[in-house]
C-alpha cells in the first residue's frame, strides 16, 4: 500500500532512472555517428526532450493505476491480464527497435557522406577552418597530409576536387580558383594585382575580378584574362549545370521585388537560394519550398546574382544536396 500511495515525483524519478540506460545508449550513438557538432547537439536535445514527455506520460499512467487500485474502487478493479501486459510490452519493444533502426540508418547515411580529412596535426590556420572541423565531403578535403602552403603573405591549399583556396591578407577573405584560373593568375598576377571580390558565376562560367583586370574560366575552354572588371551577362540563362536545377529567369516586378524562377525534375524537399551583390564580398542564402522565390526590397541600382541548389532532407540526418545551378544576374532599377 505504501508503494501504491507513493507521491508522483517518486514515480517520475523511478521512471526516469529506468529509461536512463536506454537514453544513454541513444545519446552516445548520436554523438558518435553525427560527426558535425551542430547535428549531434540537435539530435541529443531532441532525444532528451522526447524522454521528458515519455517520462511524464508513464508517470501519469502509473499514478492513475495506483490510485485506482489503492482507492475505494480498488476492490472492484479488475487485474490486468498477463497476456495483454506481454503484448503491450512486446509492441513497445518493437516500436523502440524500429525507431532506433531508423535513426541508425539515417545516421549511417550521414556517416558515409562525411568523413575525417586525413592531415597531419599541426598549428591551426584560422583562414581554412573546414580543414580542422573533423568532417568534410570528399571534394572539400585537401590534398596531402600537410595541405596548407605559404608564398609570402598568401596561403593556399588544393582540394580533392582540384580547386584551389587562397587567402589574400589584403583582400581579407578566402578565394576559390579552378586550376585554369590559378595557372592564369600565376602567369599574370603582376599585371592583375590583388583580388577585389571572391569568385562568382556567370551562367556556367566562373570569374574573379582583380584590381587591374579579371580572369574568366569557361568550361572546356582556355581561361580568359582581360582588362578592367568583368561584368556578368544580365537575365541570361543559356546553360545548364549537370544534375542541378536550371535557373530560368530573375526579373524585377512593378513593385521592385525580384522574381526568381527555376526548374528541377529530380526529387527535392527544399531549395537553397544563394545570392550576392556585385562588388560586395561574400554572399547570403535562404531556403525556398518551391521552384519560385521572391526577393523583397533589393538595393537600387545594384547587380544581383542568384544560384539554386536542390536538397533532400532526411530524418535525423544531414540533408543531401545537388551542385549549384547556373547563375543568373539582374540589375535593379534606380529609385
Amino acid at each position: 500500500m505504501q508503494v501504491l500511495l507513493a507521491p508522483w515525483w517518486w514515480r517520475a524519478a523511478r521512471t526516469a532512472l529506468a529509461a536512463g540506460a536506454a537514453l544513454l545508449v541513444v545519446v552516445v550513438a548520436e554523438v558518435g555517428l553525427l560527426s558535425e557538432i551542430g547535428d549531434a547537439t540537435v539530435a541529443v536535445l531532441l532525444t532528451v526532450l522526447s524522454s521528458f514527455g515519455v517520462t511524464a506520460y508513464m508517470t501519469w499512467r502509473q499514478t492513475r493505476w495506483a490510485r485506482e487500485i489503492a482507492g475505494p474502487a480498488g476492490a472492484h478493479a479488475r487485474p490486468e491480464s498477463r497476456q495483454a501486459h506481454k503484448l503491450r510490452l512486446t509492441g513497445a519493444l518493437l516500436l523502440a527497435v524500429a525507431v532506433l533502426s531508423l535513426f541508425l540508418q539515417s545516421a549511417a547515411q550521414t556517416a558515409t557522406v562525411d568523413h575525417n580529412c586525413r592531415i597531419h596535426a599541426g598549428p591551426v590556420d584560422p583562414h581554412f577552418p573546414s580543414v580542422y572541423e573533423g568532417h568534410a565531403t570528399t571534394d572539400m578535403c585537401p590534398v596531402g597530409l600537410d595541405p596548407i602552403h605559404y608564398s609570402g603573405d598568401v596561403a593556399w591549399l588544393q582540394g580533392a576536387n582540384g580547386d584551389y583556396d587562397f587567402w589574400f591578407p589584403r583582400f581579407g577573405a578566402t578565394l576559390t580558383m579552378t586550376p585554369a584560373m590559378r595557372d592564369a593568375w600565376i602567369r599574370y598576377h603582376q599585371l592583375l594585382g590583388d583580388p577585389i571580390d571572391v569568385s562568382r558565376f556567370d551562367g556556367c562560367q566562373r570569374y574573379v575580378n582583380f584590381s587591374n583586370g579579371y580572369i574568366l574560366d569557361r568550361p572546356l575552354q582556355t581561361a580568359v584574362v582581360g582588362e578592367k572588371r568583368y561584368v556578368p551577362s544580365l537575365n541570361t540563362s543559356d546553360c545548364v549545370m549537370p544534375d542541378a536545377p536550371y535557373l530560368t529567369s530573375v526579373v524585377q516586378d512593378d513593385d521592385g521585388n525580384l522574381q526568381v524562377d527555376w526548374r528541377y525534375t529530380g526529387p527535392a524537399d527544399a531549395y537553397n537560394v544563394t545570392y550576392w551583390v556585385m562588388g560586395q564580398p561574400g554572399g547570403l542564402g535562404t531556403e525556398a519550398a518551391h521552384t519560385h522565390y521572391v526577393f523583397d526590397r533589393p538595393e537600387p541600382d545594384a547587380t544581383y546574382g542568384f544560384q539554386i541548389q536542390a536538397c533532400q532532407k532526411h530524418f535525423m540526418a544531414r540533408s543531401t544536396c545537388t551542385t549549384y545551378s547556373n547563375a543568373v544576374a539582374v540589375k535593379t532599377r534606380p529609385w
